[in-house]
């Protein structure tokens, strides 16, 4: 029996991407995304085009000096993503399993490349999410990996946007390959058996098999706010979310592209205008974010009913999202999705938050114990 699967996004970014290995021998073949990489392309001649006609423009003219030099890195970096764009166009993978061992085969700008590997060789199966954010958008990526020690041989089986069915197919393809189930965890990479795979936090707490460091709630959390709100625990962030060196960037990376377009010499009136409209253009939207970023505080309330991710401004409170205390199974602190900035991750089946990114650890502890107690509260009173 044998599967085959196109997908675009460029190894499973952005789109969703599966691998059935319930009846081997299956083969799934994954592509890059076509709009994707002609976007890059043209972007690259965008990007890099205009500065190099320009500079040919100066150079005939005479007028080139020593202070056009900065206008060499629009082609350099232009040519780069030239040829990413045509790796993309070009890109695909097989990955093929007949039971016993695995064969993946990339073709790419640089040629062909395959490989195998025993299914005896991998460590686990491992599910991790990623935040990936856009110039319009944000979202996150569910992952599942085969885990091996040599990380240029891990194998991605499952990503998609959606959480629906995220958990089961982690658990499936644990059972179907007899692996280990891990999950990212603080340390690295946490171990659960098989026989734990379907329980909450709730029972696996009872079982004692989850330590709630009660010493954490004691310690000073800087950054964070807390309120009682009869059984309820809202723990508020004090400041933005995103650190003021990151906002001051944002702002200030615009006006590049305005400086080019209004105040560079010997710029046609076409450059001006392409420069320094979209200089402009990215500053607004630059500011309005930041401006959103100071102006609302992201709250996480911690209560029987379970966990709710809001955020809270002038005009009220969202209504968030929310993940009943039963559907509680994963509380980690998670440093995955940027090791600069760990954030305490909450997931059930269906939905996962994360609070807290780029907070103290101590900060971060103080939340997770804190989720992890009123669990443990609620459990006991049930």
């Amino acid at each position: 029996m044998a599967i085959s699967i196109n997908l675009g996004g460029g190894g499973g970014r952005g789109r969703r991407w599966q691998i059935d290995l319930s009846s081997p021998p299956v083969e799934a073949h994954q592509t890059g995304s076509k709009v994707g990489a002609l976007f890059m392309i043209l972007f690259s001649l965008f990007w890099g085009g205009f500065p190099t006609v320009g500079l040919f423009s100066m150079l005939q003219s005479g007028s080139l000096g020593p202070e056009a030099i900065i206008f060499l890195i629009f082609p350099i970096v232009g040519v780069g993503i030239l040829l990413f764009g045509i790796h993309s166009l070009l890109w695909r993978r097989s990955v093929a399993f007949d039971g016993q061992a695995f064969t993946v085969t990339d073709r790419g700008l640089r040629g062909e490349k395959s490989w195998t590997e025993p299914l005896s060789a991998y460590d686990g199966v491992m599910r991790s999410t990623r935040r990936v954010k856009t110039k319009n958008s944000s979202y996150t990526l569910h992952m599942i990996d085969l885990v091996h020690p040599d990380g240029d041989r891990k194998i991605n089986l499952y990503t998609d946007r959606s959480e629906a069915g995220f958990r089961d197919r982690w658990e499936g393809y644990a059972r179907q390959l007899n692996l280990p189930a891990f999950e990212q965890g603080e340390g690295g990479m946490v171990r659960r058996e098989a026989a734990d795979l379907d329980k909450s936090v709730g029972e696996l707490i009872k079982e004692g098999k989850v330590e709630i460091d009660y010493d954490a709630l004691s310690r000073p959390a800087p950054g964070l706010a807390v309120d009682i709100e009869g059984d309820t625990i809202a723990i508020t962030r004090t400041g933005p979310q995103n650190p003021w060196w990151g906002s001051l960037i944002a702002i200030l990376f615009p006006l590049v592209f305005v400086g080019i377009g209004f105040f560079a010499p010997d710029l046609d009136l076409i450059g001006r205008i392409l420069f320094g409209g979209v200089g402009l253009l990215f500053e607004l939207v630059f500011i309005i974010g930041v401006y959103k970023d100071l102006t609302t505080r992201v709250r996480l309330r911690v209560g029987p009913d379970g966990l709710r991710l809001s955020r809270a401004g002038s005009s009220g409170e969202s209504e968030g999202k929310h993940i009943p205390a039963t559907e509680v199974e994963a509380v980690v602190l998670n440093g995955e999705d940027n090791k600069w900035r760990p954030s305490v991750e909450l997931s059930s089946d269906r939905e996962t938050l994360r609070f807290g990114s780029g907070l103290p650890r101590v900060s971060l502890e103080f939340v997770m114990n804190t989720v992890l107690a009123k669990i443990a509260e609620t459990g006991r009173r049930g």
